[in-house]
């Protein structure tokens, strides 16, 4: 029976391992739910750490941005040309303008009004009438906020209506944005059990915040609205902000016209009013920000809607440099935020004061700046077409022209001090703000959003042979000293090609310059003795040349950039010059004459007046390439030597000077009526250098009616004087470039406004006490 007294204890033993198994599958299943609550922590605490992180910040932590202000742009004197000022924006909450707002604000009166309990017990439909009724009474209060908003910003509610809306969709595109990168998120990290149904309530940056409606408001305005604002918690906020002035936007002067050529000289000053002094140059901003700005350096994490960067771009709103000096200098002139951080839990507060962009300081001087503008005005006549201009036929008759008299030339000037290569002036007309007060017809046929000096592109015509000099002299091609026949045409098989200008056989003018050396053709601007020289240096080392003195690339004046969409260069033209294939198909086709023309600046090349007027400074530099720049106080690479031989540098100099001192220079006078010669240059204390050039411009759309639209195209020319100028005695100081579009001849039209400019130089004191004459007012803004 020893049997039966086990039975009992096997029985103790199945059932302890059946408890056994219990106890092992429940710890099991512990330890499994323990496993999950720690991935699900770990997930809160870490994964998603940042995002919890911020949305508790939302509600304990309130972030107020302070703004910047940007850099200021200084002139060479220290004149203020932009600057920042205070100023106060008016904001509305998103859930105002979504009409959230409302409908909050009417459940929050309810409810105190009624109590907890007693709104609870209504039914739904109760709540809802009584909701709606008195959501009306928020939505007047919005009305008449919106009321003040467009009386204080003189628009109307169509205005109010665009603003509003433009938030909403801002708002509409970045949250489906923000939406479909968290599902892709959600989905990546934890595949299909991914919490799609969250995001939908997730909200972006733009739909939890204010926005503009009505910016740059008085202090008046400002706290009005703010008294509004504390009436109104959560739809109204008033931000400091602040505004970009110009002060030189719009200046006064008084021209003087006594030294003008006789036929507009008035000893009466005229007073002229001019708009946008500058403003290519100085530059605009914009508020819109672009996709590359904001990838490049954004204000808040995209993720996690987190501050990241002060100094960094914020997608709604910003202040954004769009051109000129207000672009390329964007990193620098932008400041960081401040930003007053206050913790609603603790009442405490932490405040971080903004740091202001940097100065920069230009090179040009806006004064004489602005005279040289002012010799743009109507009232000055010298940029207008005039019958001198014309002159007269053999038999005394005013000879026409392709424009009538008393149109207004469009055009760009350049002072550039040879030593340092620094742009004393670069006027561009018609400026920005002239362009505004345009027709659209016009504003699309003058493109008054070129900054020419930079980026006007022309051919250079006469101009370009004291460069054809040196080219030829550095390679060897032209002895010094060494003479050229000029018998009117290059070639001995025919005269109706490759012809000097003073050779018009078909006009009754057989004349020619006969044998020349270098001064003397330079200051008759004999065009065979430049196409011999082009002939023998050939058009590829021609080209060559052309590129050392910087054409053919962009001057380098610091406003050029590479477009964020991959297009062209901007900010600065390159030019052109003939490329490797159209000099094969010159030689393909036996082309004789087009390699030729390049000697004397024709055919397939161009380049801007900034171009020009470095080319003149590398030859007075003694052949020493250096770019030219607005910026002050920054490196600069050292002068390139050409390799250009003493002897062709003063040759050239010589010419130049040839051309505008002797009787028998291009540059020398303007002939009147009755044959009388009157002097362009005829300064005492000054010593000049210079060429006109006379270039082939494209049709010109002319509107003869002045009614905005165009119904004829002319063929015109442009007219260019490039010179140097220095006190009495001394080496040339400062290069200046004319170009005046579709004026015609160099000598007549650019010619005065050349001599102009060079006393406006000289009234701002650059040129010694003693050539301070003919100054006229000074330039008020």
């Amino acid at each position: 029976m020893a049997w039966m007294s086990d039975r009992p204890k096997q029985g103790a033993r199945r059932a302890f391992s059946r408890f056994d198994r219990r106890v092992g599958a429940l710890a099991v299943l512990a330890l499994g739910v323990l496993c999950i609550l720690s991935l699900q922590l770990m997930r809160l605490s870490v994964v998603e750490h940042s995002v919890h992180r911020t949305n508790v910040e939302r509600f304990l932590v309130t972030k107020r941005l302070l703004p910047a202000p940007r850099g200021r742009i200084l002139d060479r004197r220290g004149e203020v040309l932009a600057a920042d000022r205070a100023s106060w924006d008016v904001l509305i909450a998103y859930d105002a303008i979504a009409g959230r707002w409302a409908s909050d604000m009417a459940r929050r009166e309810l409810v105190a009004e009624l109590g907890r309990s007693r709104w609870l017990e209504l039914s739904a439909g109760e709540r809802a009438a009584a909701l709606l009724e008195r959501q009306r009474k928020f939505d007047g209060i919005l009305d008449t906020v919106y009321a003040r908003i467009m009386e204080a910003g003189r628009f109307d509610q169509a205005e109010l209506d665009r603003r509003l809306d433009a938030v909403l969709s801002r708002a509409a595109r970045e949250s489906t944005s923000r939406r479909q990168a968290l599902a892709e998120r959600e989905t990546r990290l934890f595949g299909e059990d991914a919490r799609l149904a969250d995001i939908d309530r997730e909200r972006v940056a733009s739909q939890r915040g204010s926005h503009v409606i009505l910016p740059d408001v008085p202090d008046e305005v400002a706290f009005y609205f703010q008294r509004l604002a504390e009436e109104l918690p959560g739809a109204i906020e008033v931000e400091p902000s602040t505004r970009r002035t110009r002060p030189w936007d719009q200046v006064v002067f008084d021209l003087d016209r006594s030294d003008f050529p006789s036929p507009i000289r008035s000893s009466k000053p005229a007073t002229v009013t001019l708009n946008g002094v500058a403003d290519h140059l100085v530059g605009t901003t914009r508020s819109q920000v672009f996709a590359d700005e904001l990838a490049r350096r954004p204000l808040v994490n995209a993720e996690t809607g987190e501050i990241i960067d002060l100094g960094g771009y914020r997608a709604d709103r910003d202040v954004v440099g769009a051109s000129g000096v207000e672009r390329a200098r964007e990193p620098a002139l932008r400041g960081v935020r401040g930003v007053i951080e206050r913790q609603l839990e603790r009442e405490a507060e932490r405040r971080l004061d903004p740091i202001s962009g940097g100065d920069t300081q230009l090179t040009i001087d806006i004064r004489l700046q602005s005279r040289i503008q002012a010799l743009f005005a109507p009232e000055s006549r010298l940029a207008t077409i005039q019958q001198y201009q014309r002159g007269v036929d053999r038999e005394g008759n005013p000879r026409g022209g392709p424009l009538p008299l008393g149109y207004e030339l469009d055009g760009a000037v350049v002072v550039l001090e040879i030593e340092t290569g620094e742009i004393l002036a670069a006027v561009s007309h018609p400026t920005i703000a002239d362009g505004a007060l345009m027709s659209e017809e016009r504003r699309a046929r003058e493109a008054p959003g070129i900054f020419r000096p930079v980026e006007g592109v022309y051919p250079p015509g006469s101009i370009l042979k004291p460069i054809v000099l040196c080219a030829a002299a550095a390679e060897g091609v032209v002895r010094p000293g060494e003479e050229i026949d000029c018998k009117g045409h290059y070639f001995a098989d025919r005269n109706d090609a490759a012809r000097c200008w003073i050779y018009r056989p078909a006009e009754g003018r057989s004349t020619v310059h006969g044998p020349l050396d270098a001064r003397g053709a330079l200051a008759r601007s004999c065009n065979i003795y430049f196409y011999t020289l082009a002939a023998r240096l050939g058009p590829e080392r021609l080209v060559s040349w052309f590129m050392r003195f910087g054409a053919g690339r962009p001057p380098g004046t610091e406003l050029g950039f590479a477009s964020s969409d991959g297009g062209a260069f901007r900010g600065e033209a390159a030019g052109s010059l003939p490329t490797d294939a159209q000099l094969a198909e010159f030689k393909d086709r036996g082309d004789r004459v087009s390699p030729l023309l390049l000697g004397i600046g024709q055919g397939p090349l161009a380049w801007t007046p900034m171009h020009a007027a470095n080319a003149f400074a590398t030859i007075a530099r003694g052949g020493r390439f250096l770019p030219p720049h607005f910026i002050r106080g920054e490196s600069r690479a050292p002068a390139i030597d050409l390799g250009i031989p003493r002897a062709a540098i003063d040759a050239a100099l010589a010419g130049l000077r040839g051309s505008v001192n002797d009787d028998y220079g291009t540059g020398n006078h303007i002939t009147l009526d009755g044959g009388v010669r009157e002097p362009l240059f005829g300064f005492d204390d000054l010593d000049v250098w210079g060429k006109t050039g006379t270039a082939t411009a494209p049709l010109l759309a002319l509107d003869g009616d002045r009614d905005g639209k165009a119904e004829t195209r002319v063929r015109t020319d442009h007219a260019w004087f490039v010179g140097l100028v220095a006190e009495k005695g001394g080496a040339p100081r400062y290069a200046v470039a004319v170009l005046l579009e579709n004026g015609g001849s160099g000598g007549k039209v650019a010619g005065p406004v050349g001599a102009a400019v060079m006393r406006a130089i000289a009234a701002e004191g650059y040129l010694g006490e003693r050539a301070r004459h003919g100054s006229g007012g000074v330039p008020t803004p």
